[in-house]
């Protein structure tokens, strides 16, 4: 067994330490454990901040319920039953939109922490691009590149995020859709 010293802040030190205790380890068994999954990653073309971004993805992802499913048998599914009640769908994309917000204001409290984690989820979606600026403190423009390869599949994102965004006290002042792509303008409600 070799040993080793290794330098490191006094922060991450005191916080290693504590973790160690909490999970009733010592620090050198703690250690190994955390120095062997960062090396069996790192080995693998891993980052300290992807592992970091998919374990938060993962614990997020369990708040859901979610399962995964292949986006182009989505995309089908989505199609073929708004060919049969459009009106009902898109409903019920809003309706999950605004079921959702609660658990994702309690992870992102506000607009730019959304942003980041719908960025940090990208490798588990098809979103390849996800945009958010601010224009002035109260108007925000978005624009999502990824959002389903039909129209009709855009169309019910857009009715989701849409009640998102109306669950963080934006309304949609204007939007564009096109397959797979979503550019809006939303506004912050005015206090009452």
């Amino acid at each position: 067994m070799a040993r080793a010293n290794i330098s490191v802040d006094k922060a991450v030190f005191d916080s290693f330490a504590a973790q160690a205790m909490l999970e009733g380890k010592t620090l050198y068994a703690f250690t190994n454990e955390w120095l062997e999954a960062a090396s069996r990653i790192s080995g693998l073309g891993g980052k300290s901040k992807e592992a970091y971004d998919l374990w938060r993805s993962n614990i997020t992802l369990r708040q859901f319920d979610s399962i995964v499913l292949p986006s182009d048998f989505v995309d089908e599914m989505v199609a073929r039953l708004y060919k049969t009640d459009k009106t009902e769908l898109l409903k019920s994309f809003g309706n999950l939109g605004r079921q959702l917000v609660g658990v994702l204001k309690i992870v992102a409290g506000d607009l730019d922490e959304l942003s980041n984690l719908v960025k940090e989820f990208t490798p588990f979606t098809p979103i390849k691009t996800f945009e958010t600026k601010m224009i002035d403190d109260s108007t925000a423009e978005m624009g999502i590149v990824g959002v389903g390869k039909r129209v009709e599949s855009t169309e019910c994102c857009y009715e989701f995020l849409k009640a998102v965004l109306n669950g963080y006290d934006f309304d949609v002042t204007s939007h564009e859709i096109y397959p797979g792509t979503i550019r809006l303008t939303a506004r912050r409600r005015s206090e009452p």
